[in-house]
């Protein structure tokens, strides 16, 4: 039984990042590109779904976003974003709609 506890906490510890990762590309997409990408903004709404996930990937490494982003996400904010994208675009298991406001 112990064992069983420590083995759980070590599992739980190795998955705490990647957890919080994928909440961080939602959370920094909400915050930082919806303010762009929603109806009748800048530019057109953007859903994760809207895209296969190496299409998402291979747009941002080819710099194909129009905008320099350079200035609103460090590196690691931008690949929280992409990662975010892939986990939810249409090819992955659970497909995603963002809450694109009005």
């Amino acid at each position: 039984m112990k064992y069983r506890f420590i083995w759980g906490m070590v599992i739980g510890f190795a998955l705490f990042p990647a957890i919080f990762a994928l909440a961080d590309g939602a959370d920094l997409f909400a915050r930082k590109c919806e303010s762009c990408h929603k109806i009748e903004g800048q530019a057109a709404p953007v859903n994760p779904a809207d895209k296969a996930g190496i299409v998402w990937v291979k747009y941002f490494k080819r710099g194909r976003h129009p905008v320099d982003l350079g200035k609103d996400l460090n590196d690691e904010e931008l690949k929280s974003v992409v990662q975010y994208l892939r986990e939810h675009a249409a090819d992955s298991d659970r497909p995603a709609m963002a809450a694109i406001p009005n």
